[in-house]
């Protein structure tokens, strides 16, 4: 019953973000129409987007998530706290490297 009512939450939650995303694109597409002001709105979302599905949708986070389970799992909270540092430290480093580089590129 809990994996049911986590599956629930988890498509309710997805089908919202689709509606949502939906949503955007049409008041987007009234306000703007097809203009360059639009072209940069979409590209300026590129590395954002990417980094969603990467980290939130994709193979990270189905990497990432049985990890820290198992570091729950065993009580040590201190070595629980240096893997989410770790892990956070890293995901930022990247994240601005890859922002300064869409930058001054």
């Amino acid at each position: 019953m809990k994996l049911l009512k986590s599956t629930a939450t988890v498509g309710s939650a997805t089908i919202l973000s689709r509606v949502l995303g939906f949503v955007r694109d049409v008041v987007l597409a009234k306000m703007f129409g097809a203009s360059g002001e639009t072209d940069a709105f979409f590209l300026a979302f590129r590395i954002p987007n990417f980094m969603r599905r990467l980290f939130a949708e994709g193979s990270f986070s189905l990497a990432f998530v049985p990890v820290l389970s198992e570091y729950k799992a065993s009580g040590d909270r201190e070595a629980l706290r240096d893997l989410i540092d770790h892990v956070t430290g890293t995901l930022a480093g990247i994240l601005l490297v890859v922002t300064a580089f869409g930058i001054f590129a």
